[in-house]
């Protein structure tokens, strides 16, 4: 995303009133590390937002010694690691590489958080198939890092056409509770907004190619877009009966 419309952003965010509490998340299917801007980028949300809490997301890759330590400074926030499997071939076949270096960034991170000298909440957050597969990750997790939280999660397939996601979901043991019980639920995501290193709005977190038109950049003032779907969060409708929405049973 271009510097100068992060800053148009976060402007359009100060209108918010002081006391509103909310999350920023500077992340989107990528290692936000990577982007040697997101230090800075973080600095200008707690100067001109000073209500909003940091949330960071890494695959694990860049928690090298000087690289994240920054993040300690940021009062309320966490760090989420997206931790897709415990089995080595098993991340390398979802993720293009293995749990070796992954592992040892983990291990110096919780290191640091023994000590004291990483604050923010750390959860390891990892999908499954199986409950057998929720087993094996809670034990080997909660042995190995005890001061992380873990946090355990169906597979859900991705919205633009990829379909990533679709036959791990599909042979999900979550089914056995009911394949389309979620669609009579609403969804927490229309509380959200998320926004792509292009300006375009997404609809929700699974959303990977964004809101066809113009009129859901933001470029435009992005709390009139987030007001587009006010019905939605004063209404809670099932989502079988929302456009987009209809089939999705994802639970985020």
């Amino acid at each position: 995303m271009p510097t100068w419309l992060f800053e148009k952003i976060i402007d359009d965010l100060t209108a918010i009133p002081h006391d509103h509490k909310f999350t920023i998340t500077l992340t989107r299917i990528n290692e936000p590390l990577l982007d040697s801007r997101l230090e800075r980028f973080h600095e200008i949300i707690a100067e001109r937002l000073p209500s909003a809490a940091a949330g960071f997301w890494s695959n694990g890759t860049m928690i090298i010694p000087g690289r994240f330590e920054w993040m300690a400074k940021h009062k309320g926030a966490y760090l989420c690691i997206s931790l897709n499997s415990v089995n080595d071939a098993e991340h390398k076949e979802m993720m293009g590489f293995g749990t070796k270096k992954v592992f040892r960034n983990l291990d110096h991170l919780h290191a640091l958080k023994v000590e004291g000298k990483f604050p923010p909440l750390v959860q390891l957050c990892a999908p499954f198939q199986s409950t057998q597969q929720v087993r094996e990750m809670q034990k080997f997790c909660t042995e190995r890092w005890p001061k992380f939280r873990l946090g355990v999660r169906p597979f859900f397939e991705w919205v633009g056409g990829s379909n990533r996601g679709l036959s791990q979901r599909s042979n999900s043991d979550i089914f056995e509770f009911g394949p389309d019980a979620a669609l009579e639920f609403a969804c927490g995501q229309w509380f959200q907004m998320h926004i792509l290193a292009s300006g375009q709005l997404a609809l929700c977190c699974l959303d990977e190619t964004g809101r066809a038109g113009d009129e859901f950049n933001a470029r435009h003032n992005v709390l009139s877009l987030y007001q587009k779907s006010f019905e939605l969060r004063s209404n809670l409708p099932a989502r079988r009966n929302i456009g987009g929405c209809e089939t999705c049973l994802h639970l985020g």
